[in-house]
Formats: structure tokens, sequence, C-alpha cells
């Protein structure tokens, strides 16, 4: 085996030394180390035509998106803004209903305490006509088996069958409206002339009934009667046949009055109030007109337990009161307009016409009608005879 001299040893181990440094450098060159990765300095290379178009189409189609992005959230605040609005609406809904229920509320309050306000009126004014009754008229009763046994006695009181209610008529206190909420309100007929409703086959007068159904109806129904100032009725009976209207019957009694009654030299065929009154005093018989008749001489105010008493005076309440209690209120429009304005400067302006005498005589014949339904003569006139 030859000899290798020490300098080529040499020269062989340093060579292999030189291999195995190359080989490691490759080998990390290939597989970098993760732990620490090396920072490169060199220039990125230019990418190719193709990644450069998929680059812009990615940046075109980003603006799309953005683009009908925003268009969607413009739609989508209009929506909002709508429902927001419709929203506002139900609220403004719930609130006027919220609002509705509380005027509703509180006009059915209102309702009660008007109605505990009237029935406590009615109350009184039916006390007062019973403790007059029974302190002054007691002798004159009559019980109602007594007045149904004659109908014929109970002329004044209309029926109605279809509503169970007996109305008192009183002539000079409202009564032809009376007959008209029955005849048309009720009853159907249109376009009655007032002077066709006191014969109307609609008005049901209690004459036409038995004796056994007069009494049952006075039992069962509710009765009830309108009263008036006696002054005031009077006055309107004069006006109402002497003055505003003549017709051949009144015209008649007019020229009988003139004849008998009248004191001066006038040759005027038009009698005065004070000549009327003259009239209507004289005799009981001059009074069985009804309208001027007195109430408790007709309708029987001490005998029929009336269960409602109304007053012309006050027939803005008391019209709406008879038509709730009878349950016909919403059949008709009678006495749902504003209050009639009321003054007693036409009872002054007549009645101080009078003597005093004669006032006073007046005043003894329809003090009854006085008493019975609270009324009490004006402080502007003296009962004294002097």
């Amino acid at each position: 085996m030859p000899r290798v001299s020490a300098s080529r040893i040499a020269k062989l181990a340093a060579a292999i030394i030189i291999l195995v440094l190359v080989l490691h450098y490759t080998i990390n060159q290939e597989k970098p180390d993760e732990t620490f990765p090396q920072v490169k300095n060199e220039e990125k290379p230019r990418p190719p035509a193709k990644i450069i178009n998929d680059h812009h189409n990615e940046a075109n189609m980003m603006k799309e998106r953005k683009k009908s992005e925003g268009k969607q959230l413009k739609d989508n605040k209009k929506i909002v803004r709508k429902n927001l609005k419709i929203s506002q609406e139900e609220l403004q809904g719930v609130q006027d209903a919220e609002k509705d229920l509380q005027d509703g509320n509180a006009e059915i309050q209102d309702e009660k305490t008007w109605t505990a306000k009237m029935d406590q009126r009615n109350a009184e004014r039916k006390a007062l006509l019973k403790k007059v009754c029974e302190e002054r008229y007691n002798k004159h009763f009559k019980s109602w088996e007594q007045l149904a046994a004659d109908p014929s006695n109970l002329r004044p009181l209309i029926v109605n069958d279809d509503h169970h209610f007996i109305y008192s008529i009183v002539y000079k206190v409202g009564s032809t409206n009376w007959e008209r909420v029955i005849v048309q309100d009720l009853g159907g007929f249109k376009n009655v002339p007032n002077q066709k409703l006191y014969s109307h086959k609609a008005l049901k007068w209690m004459p036409k009934f038995s004796p056994s159904e007069a009494l049952q109806k006075l039992e069962l129904y509710t009765k009830f009667i309108f009263s008036r100032d006696p002054l005031s009725r009077i006055l309107s009976g004069y006006k109402d046949k002497f003055v505003d209207h003549h017709n051949a019957v009144f015209s008649k009694m007019a020229q009988f009055i003139v004849k008998n009654y009248r004191t001066d030299s006038n040759t005027s065929p038009n009698i005065t109030f004070t000549e009327f009154v003259r009239y209507l005093v004289d005799k009981a018989g001059h009074r069985t007109n009804v309208h001027w008749k007195p109430i408790h001489k007709q309708n029987f105010p001490c005998e029929i337990e009336y269960d409602i008493i109304g007053r012309l005076e006050d027939a803005h309440e008391d019209i709406p009161y008879v038509l709730k209690r009878v349950g016909i209120y919403n059949l008709t429009d009678y006495g749902k307009g504003p209050p009639r304005k009321t003054s007693n400067d036409l009872i002054v302006k007549y009645y101080s016409q009078l003597p005093k005498d004669l006032l006073h005589t007046l005043y003894e014949i329809y003090e009854p009608d006085f008493t019975l339904f609270g009324y009490d003569m004006p402080e502007t006139f003296t009962l004294d005879s002097s």
C-alpha cells in the first residue's frame, strides 16, 4: 500500500470540511429555519399580467359591492323611516284611542253624575207633590181602581204600548211637540200638520181601553207629566187663541167676552188680556177649555203617582231625562237643541195690567197648580186686594 504524505492528508481533510460546509449551506437554503426566519432584502419580482388583471377585477368588484351596499343602506334607511312613520301613526292611534277611552269614561261619569242629579230633582218634585196632596187635597183622592173603572175620566192620558209609557198631556206645556214625538218619531208617520196630531190614529188615548186594561197600564207603565208656571200658561193660551191665531171657535168666544166683559167703549173685536182674565175667573165653566184648564182639575196629580214630573222651564234637561227614562232618547231629536231663553218680561207686561183684586182671584183659582208643582207668584206682584 503506498504511503500518503502528510501534506496530501491535510489538503484532503480541508476539502472534506469545505464540502460539508457547502452541503450544509445548500440544505439551509432549501428549508429555512422556521424558528428564526430570514429577512430578505431583495426587491420583489413584478407579478405577471394575469395577476394584475385579477387584482383590477377584484378592485372593481369591491367597488361595485360597496356601491350596492350603499344603495342597500339607503333603502334600509327608507324602510326604517317608513316603519318609524307607521310606528308613529300607530302610536298616535293608540294615544287617540286612549284619549277617546278617557273621554268616554269621563262622559260615562258625567252621565252618571247628571242622572243622579236629575233623579234627585225628580224625587224632590214627587215628594213635594205628595206632601201638598196629603196635607191639602187628601179628601179628593181616588184610587187607581176608581179611576180605571171609568176610563173616560182619564182623557188626558196618552198610552204607548211599544215603549210602555203614559204621557199625561197638559196643553200649552209643549204638548204639540210630545204628540209629534209619538206620532212621527215613534209611529213612523211623517209631515203631519199640527192640527192633525191631536186626532191622529197613532195617539192611543186611555178612554179607548177597557177598565182592566187601563188599570194594568196605570200599574205597569212609566207615567210622566210636564207642568208650567200657571201665569205663563194662561198668558200663552190667551196669545195663541186670541192674538196670534184665529179660528171660528175662539172668534165666537171672543165675541162673547167682548159683549159680557168689556167695560169701556173700545169697539175692537180683539179682546184684551184683562177681559180674558175676567172671563176666566167669573165662572168655572169658562175654565173647562183644555188650553187653560187647571192641571189639578184634569190630570189627577194627586191620584196618579207620576214616575216623572218635568217642568217646561227646565225643558232642556227634563226632556232628555224623560226620553232616557222611557227608553226613546235615540229615537228622536226632540229636546237635543240649545236651551230656550226664558224671561218674565211678558208676564210682568201683561199681568201688571190687571187690577190687584182680579189678580188675587186668579191666583186663588190656580193656587193648587202653584203649590203642587212648586211655583211662586213673582215678587213683582202682591196678592193683597188693596
